[in-house]
């Protein structure tokens, strides 16, 4: 059986890619503090008669991402092709002058050295097993900067050259690394980082008024684009930033 790892399984869009996932491959469900919402998530898979079990990872810490990544060999039987990273903290939506120093180390902490450790250690192992699929979630604002969402777009714009570098770096190691990079969805963080206040709430008004398609997007719309990414049907797209946003970046 073939595996799919992904950081931060348990949330909002985390959740959707497991759910597209999961009748086609064993999955590596990583969470950091929603154990509750991963066990629960897990359970009602194998309750349907599916593969996945879960894990807590932090991405901050490399030995906590190798011995994530390391689960699947520990079972003869199942061999790991893909990683998803869809870990993101929450972040503050309001001017760049207003974020606080130690926001600003604190966001890019987890979201640029944690990804960091996720992509080089993910890329490292599928090099060494033959080849696979890596594919990180960024967000929308690298591909055209909004207003107000600095702390997103900032740490993803970061992580979104370590994707492209490693990319650049493939060589002959048969591993291909994307990113998804979502508008407004109708999951996680806009349930909870865009609905803090009045200036938290602009941020997605403002963004829905510059999209030809003026409206959320579905979980399942990104989730599926990331399904078509690990598959071998993929297998010549590589070092894409794939905008999943109703035409907001165009």
């Amino acid at each position: 059986m073939k595996s799919i790892a992904i950081f931060g399984g348990s949330g909002g869009l985390g959740a959707a890619v497991t759910q597209s996932l999961v009748q086609d491959y064993h999955l590596l469900i990583g969470y950091n503090k929603n154990k509750e919402k991963a066990r629960t998530l897990c359970d009602s898979f194998i309750k349907d008669g599916f593969n996945a079990e879960i894990s807590h990872v932090d991405v901050c810490n490399i030995k906590s991402v190798k011995d994530f990544l390391e689960l699947s060999e520990r079972n003869n039987n199942i061999d790991l092709v893909g990683v998803v990273n869809a870990v993101g903290p929450a972040i503050p939506l309001k001017p760049l002058v207003d974020v606080t120093d130690d926001e600003f180390k604190s966001i890019l902490s987890i979201d640029v050295f944690g990804s960091f450790n996720v992509l080089k250690e993910s890329f490292s192992i599928l090099s060494k097993n033959g080849g696979g699929s890596i594919v990180q979630l960024l967000t929308t604002a690298v591909l055209r900067t909004l207003e107000n969402d600095g702390m997103s777009g900032i740490p993803k714009t970061a992580i979104m050259g370590i994707v492209r570098q490693l990319a650049r770096e493939v060589k002959n190691t048969n591993v291909r690394i994307n990113a998804v990079a979502p508008g407004v969805i109708d999951a996680g963080i806009v349930h909870s980082s865009f609905t803090v206040d009045q200036t938290a709430q602009d941020v997605i008004e403002m963004c829905l008024e510059r999209t030809p398609m003026p409206r959320m997007g579905e979980p399942n719309e990104v989730s599926e684009l990331v399904k078509f990414l690990l598959d071998k049907k993929a297998g010549y797209i590589n070092g894409q930033i794939i905008g999943v946003d109703g035409g907001y970046s165009a």
